[in-house]
């Protein structure tokens, strides 16, 4: 009798995390405060920086504390075989569903576009994605 007092509890809660049928209903947008041009973000690239940073801007539907992944369409070798994303990989929203994560890229990024993703997923089964396309000149 006493392993089906734990029991009971356990399947009950179990249950109720299965019954999670509706979306929950968030979103994901991203922005960033640089001009933009035919849909493509501008950033200028500092000469006397070895690396010049920017911040993108990521809002939810859902509020209080969701963590957004990152990631870039490029990477950088910074030393031989050592390779790194021109993003920071996480950031978390606040109380009010709203989080922002810097990101940079190096001289042999002049004359390109590099796309930034962004995502989390609300509950197992719905993901949320967004996107921005950056050309550094």
């Amino acid at each position: 009798m006493t392993k089906l007092k734990y029991l009971v509890p356990l399947i009950l809660i179990s249950i109720s995390c299965f019954e999670m049928d509706e979306p929950c209903g968030c979103g994901l947008s991203i922005t960033s405060q640089l001009p933009k041009v035919n849909g493509v973000y501008q950033l200028a690239f500092n000469e006397n920086l070895v690396m010049t940073y920017s911040h993108l801007y990521a809002e939810t539907d859902c509020g209080l504390h969701t963590k957004i992944s990152w990631e870039s369409d490029y990477m950088y070798e910074i030393v031989e075989g050592q390779w790194t994303s021109l993003i920071n990989p996480a950031s978390m929203t606040d109380e009010e569903g709203k989080g922002t994560i810097v990101y940079g890229a190096w001289r042999p990024f002049k004359g390109k576009t590099i796309t930034l993703y962004g995502g989390y997923f609300c509950d197992e089964n719905e993901q949320h994605l967004d996107s921005v396309k950056v050309f550094i000149y």
